[in-house]
């Protein structure tokens, strides 16, 4: 019989990461931790460029962030390896910018931190009505779309950058129960 297949992400730690490349680019989401000074430090031998999500309003900051990013991008070479350092929301938004860019899973590394103030935030696929959408670390929530019940389950898609959310209760979709 054969061992049922893990479909959650996995993360590195920063402290244990051994990239060999010559340059990094290094994205943070919140500043510069004494985790990525450690990180920076540690890599002394290559170049490290650094791109920080100011934290004053997220969703316009990291529209900006990729928009930078874009443009830096835009003026390298390979040989380039991307180490991404937030949380998980925050991961999955950047992780796909870079592999439009043709970054391969192998150059990008992913590292959650557990230092950050902002909450837990995941985003979650509705299999019903397919919107994607970003909600809180729980294991239920309903759909802004189609407003189903969902449960969110383990399984992750690195594709679209999300947990995927069932109905909870076939019997009531909509969460609704009666007396």
């Amino acid at each position: 019989m054969q061992d049922a297949m893990l479909s959650t992400p996995i993360y590195q730690e920063l402290c244990d990461l051994s990239v060999s490349a010559s340059r990094h680019l290094l994205i943070l989401q919140d500043g510069i931790s004494e985790e990525g000074q450690q990180f920076i430090e540690l890599q002394q031998h290559s170049q490290v460029y650094q791109l920080n999500l100011d934290s004053g309003q997220p969703d316009q900051a990291l529209q900006h962030l990729l928009h930078q990013m874009s443009a830096f991008l835009q003026q390298q070479r390979a040989g380039l390896n991307v180490v991404i350092y937030g949380d998980e929301y925050f991961l999955w938004q950047v992780y796909p910018a870079l592999k439009k860019y043709g970054f391969l899973k192998e150059e990008i590394h992913l590292v959650i931190s557990r230092t950050l103030s902002t909450p837990n935030l995941k985003q979650v696929y509705c299999v019903h009505c397919g919107h994607i959408q970003k909600t809180c670390w729980e294991d239920f929530c309903h759909c802004e779309q189609c407003n189903v019940h969902l449960l969110i389950r383990r399984h992750f898609s690195e594709r679209l950058g999300a947990y995927m959310g069932v109905c909870a209760d076939a019997q009531h979709p909509m969460g609704v129960h009666s007396s």
